[in-house]
């Protein structure tokens, strides 16, 4: 599909998906589940400068004309690793941000969202960086904004083996989920400076919770190279790219880094 001879419909809708290496984004049509068009835009986030990391989205945003284009229905999933779950329960919303700031520093102007997790009867914390989210906001004024763990849970959720794992990696932090049938063992994000790091904590939550990578089917996605994926392979018998078999993303590298992402978050 062509941004300057397609105008978005109703039943198109808009995913994007916002990393610390860049942005991405998908148009659905929601009534047959095609995809229509898939491109990514790298850049380098500076730290946790979000002024920076929101104009480096904005210019990708000025290089993609269907982005500058109205979507009345538009997914944001932005990396975020300041997020906690909590069991529904004893969720307030009054006191979310209460929650929160015991754990991450959290800006004033910060958006603060939650989300339900029904089948694990948790709620899913999160705060947002203001500038980035205004940045695409200015675009999309329907946009609903979700932090990244959120499609990765909803993922693994899905899958089938009873004791799983899956990895997000980028180069600054590694998101980790442990599951053992329906229930959520770990979900937690890691400050990581290279990939042994990442592969540090992988293995101490493996043993925290007394799993043999031997019989734990490992799900990855994230900024994985042919030698990470390799060194995986020795550890673990079975190691999968997360992605949707049924509408997978139109490149292999496409698939590792942004395969789960843009699974629908609202269901």
């Amino acid at each position: 599909m062509s941004a300057h001879i397609k105008i978005p419909q109703a039943h198109h809708r808009l995913s994007i998906h916002i990393g610390v290496n860049g942005l991405s984004f998908v148009v659905e049509d929601t009534q047959n589940d095609d995809c229509l068009l898939c491109k990514s835009h790298s850049y380098a986030f500076p730290g946790n400068d979000y002024n920076e990391w929101a104009k480096e989205v904005g210019n990708v945003i000025k290089q993609e004309e269907l982005l500058q284009k109205r979507f009345s229905n538009c997914h944001v999933v932005l990396d975020t690793h300041r997020h906690t779950l909590i069991p529904s329960s004893l969720f307030k919303p009054e006191r979310a941000i209460e929650i929160l700031e015991q754990l991450f520093d959290v800006a004033y102007l910060d958006e603060i969202n939650y989300t339900t997790i029904n089948p694990l009867e948790s709620t899913c914390i999160y705060a947002l960086p203001a500038p980035v989210n205004a940045m695409v906001a200015k675009h999309q004024h329907k946009a609903k904004f979700y932090a990244g763990i959120i499609p990765l849970l909803r993922y693994i959720m899905e899958q089938k083996e009873y004791s799983r794992a899956l990895m997000c990696y980028t180069p600054t932090h590694a998101d980790l989920i442990l599951m053992q049938g329906e229930r959520l063992l770990l979900c937690n994000s890691y400050a990581v400076d290279r990939f042994r790091t990442a592969l540090y904590f992988l293995f101490f939550a493996l043993k925290q919770w007394q799993l043999n990578p031997k019989s734990l089917s490992l799900y990855i996605t994230g900024s994985f190279t042919q030698a990470h994926m390799k060194q995986l392979c020795t550890f673990f018998p079975s190691v999968t790219i997360a992605t949707n078999p049924a509408n997978p993303l139109p490149t292999e590298s496409m698939n590792l880094l942004y395969g789960p992402h843009f699974f629908p978050v609202s269901t």
